[in-house]
């Protein structure tokens, strides 16, 4: 089959450039287009994280109060297990007081006399500290012995023996004691 073309070359010329243009058009459109429609779609991105990061932070705010009340709670509650255990402490302990007067009180000599009694509660047993005075060094030796010698107090030590002038010119003997009572 054979072409005969009857149109001169620069009509042939004009119509190829004005296809190529409309070609080239429409690839710009289509380019311009997907441009659009990208840009579209990362601005639809970009609100929907936004919204996304604002609800968060919200949350975020909402549990952080959550854990700041449930600090002070925590706080509270060590603060009244701390109570708890004083209160169990002197509870345990209120009942060994009067033993400990009793007992004091059938071991001390009757040339030996407390001036000062001082406990403090440990987990199983009293510190005592005891300022007490005597007429000699024998009844400050009895009152070791029976300390000592008795079931209930452990680890006695004498400390600080002074000597002063009482009345009518009697040495009084001031001595310190530390042991412990169970």
């Amino acid at each position: 089959m054979i072409k005969i073309n009857l149109l001169p070359k620069e009509v042939e010329k004009k119509v190829a450039l004005r296809e190529k243009k409309l070609l080239l058009s429409i690839i710009v459109l289509l380019v311009v287009g997907g441009f659009l429609g990208l840009y579209s779609l990362k601005v639809g991105q970009y609100t929907r994280l936004k919204k996304k990061a604002k609800r968060v932070e919200k949350e975020l705010s909402l549990l952080e109060t959550i854990v700041k009340k449930v600090d002070e709670i925590e706080k509270s509650k060590e603060a009244l297990g701390k109570k708890l255990d004083v209160i169990q402490s002197l509870l345990g302990n209120r009942v060994v007081y009067p033993q400990l007067l009793e007992d004091l009180a059938r071991i001390v000599p009757s040339r030996v006399w407390l001036a000062s009694l001082l406990t403090k509660s440990e987990s199983d047993f009293l510190t005592i500290t005891i300022e007490a005075s005597a007429i000699d060094n024998y009844a400050i030796a009895n009152f070791i012995t029976k300390l000592s010698e008795d079931k209930n107090f452990s680890k006695v030590e004498l400390s600080n023996i002074t000597t002063r002038k009482g009345k009518e010119e009697v040495a009084i003997k001031n001595f310190g004691v530390t042991c412990e009572y169970r």
